[in-house]
């Protein structure tokens, strides 16, 4: 079990300590982002801020309706970014917003979506930082996706670890062409990270029978672990790439994931749940510091709330992140492989 205190600034981080927010985030103008989900919650704050310091933004999501009403708010809302902010275009140049529908309960969709989006960038195209932001929260009783897999997983683990391999080549080819260390994969994950998932962070069961467990809550728990274990293990594999992939839980917001939550739980919750901006701020640390380094993500540091390393995680998630050979229980290979095996044919 993690620290108390690990745990405690989790839940109640330092105020407005965040280091990089909307007023002070250097221009964005010529650089090319995704944030899936990105027309509620965290992913619209994201893509606000995005937009306003000049970025080109891809939003894929399920509704087009929702989405072009996400950028109606966002091209009439107010720009929060200081006069004096880095590298700020003296004429506050705004950036552009672009709609690609994606399900992650149809992976069909997720290779539609990733080849819709290198035509539209073409030849010469980029993409600078993917936010994998789009989830799902605890779903009782959830149905298997349209491909028949268990829910929580393909939403939240799947379905993005296929669109990621999918956008590897145009990731790789803008790191040739970009500062090290900028380009980037941002995963989501959750202090249930912490609390919730089971020792060595999935069970081999689960991998062996997806039916073996039943319980949402460590099915949500569980698939967010997995984002984290993706994202070390492509930034470990990968790293000739030169792009980053970085995991971290971004905090505990007031957005539509509580939807499918116990009411009485989000009441017990709700004094400590944040706006959604500050869960944005996170993704703007993990997309933009220069704190975060390919050396950091390739050994599997994790961030928490408001741009911070996680003070100390479970040893045994830990040693899952390591292989037999090296001491740990390879529990995060092991998944990857798995993730490879059941996207296999949308690779193809």
């Amino acid at each position: 079990m993690s620290s108390f205190s690990a745990l405690w600034t989790q839940f109640f981080p330092p105020r407005n300590g965040a280091p990089l927010t909307e007023s002070n985030l250097p221009s964005q103008a010529g650089r090319v982002f995704i944030v899936t989900g990105g027309s509620s919650g965290l992913g619209f704050e994201l893509t606000r801020i995005l937009y306003h310091a000049g970025g080109k933004v891809y939003v894929l999501t399920r509704s087009k309706e929702h989405a072009e009403d996400a950028f109606t708010r966002i091209q009439s809302s107010q720009s929060k970014r200081r006069e004096n902010a880095p590298e700020q275009d003296a004429t506050n140049t705004q950036g552009s917003l672009e709609f690609i529908h994606m399900d992650l309960t149809d992976f069909t969709t997720i290779k539609t979506a990733a080849c819709e989006f290198l035509e539209r960038e073409g030849p010469d195209g980029r993409l600078d930082v993917l936010f994998n932001n789009a989830g799902t929260g605890a779903v009782k009783d959830a149905p298997p996706t349209r491909q028949g897999l268990e829910y929580h997983f393909a939403v939240n683990s799947l379905g993005p670890y296929l669109l990621t391999q999918l956008l590897i080549p145009i990731l790789s080819s803008t790191v040739r062409k970009s500062p090290q260390d900028s380009v980037r994969v941002v995963w989501p994950a959750s202090c249930l990270v912490d609390l919730g998932s089971p020792k060595t962070g999935i069970r081999k069961e689960f991998l062996q029978n997806t039916e073996s467990v039943k319980d949402q809550n460590e099915l949500y728990s569980t698939s967010k672990t997995a984002t984290w274990f993706v994202a070390s293990e492509f930034a470990r594999r990968q790293a000739n790439t030169g792009i980053v992939q970085i995991a971290g839980n971004p905090g505990n917001y007031i957005t539509n994931i509580w939807r499918s939550t116990s009411r009485l739980l989000y009441y017990v919750l709700w004094p400590i749940l944040r706006d959604p901006v500050h869960g944005a701020e996170t993704y703007l640390w993990m997309g933009f510091s220069q704190s975060v380094t390919m050396d950091d993500a390739v050994a599997g540091r994790y961030a928490i709330c408001d741009g911070r390393w996680h003070p100390g995680q479970r040893e045994d998630l830990l040693l899952a992140l390591r292989s037999v050979e090296e001491g740990g229980s390879g529990r995060a290979a092991e998944y990857f492989d798995w993730c490879a095996e059941k996207v296999r044919d949308f690779l193809q």
